[in-house]
């Protein structure tokens, strides 16, 4: 089953990279478990998004990336509250 362009579920429930194959989660309440995961302060990225998060809040900020561990497909990228878990949570319905 396709849940986007860079993730489907396996036969097996694992949730695989639509590139290479590769296991990213071992299942669909984990989709990212097994994600390469890149975290840095937000005013390290590119002008559009490196304002000077104080300005706005009294929590850090970050920008957290998940890619693939084989092909390294970027699969998602997050702007948050650095203390906070992921911010993303899926619920996948059979149908």
């Amino acid at each position: 089953m396709k849940i986007d362009d860079n993730l489907e579920i396996s036969s097996s429930g694992s949730v695989i990279c639509s590139h290479c194959g590769a296991e990213v989660g071992s299942n669909a309440q984990d989709p990212h478990g097994k994600a390469l995961r890149h975290e840095r302060p937000s005013t390290e990225d590119e002008p559009g998004v490196h304002a000077d998060p104080a300005r706005f809040t009294d929590r850090p900020i970050v920008i957290r990336q998940f890619a693939c561990p084989s092909c390294f497909t970027l699969l998602k990228t997050e702007i948050v509250p650095g203390d906070e878990p992921d911010f993303r949570h899926w619920k996948l319905a059979a149908g």
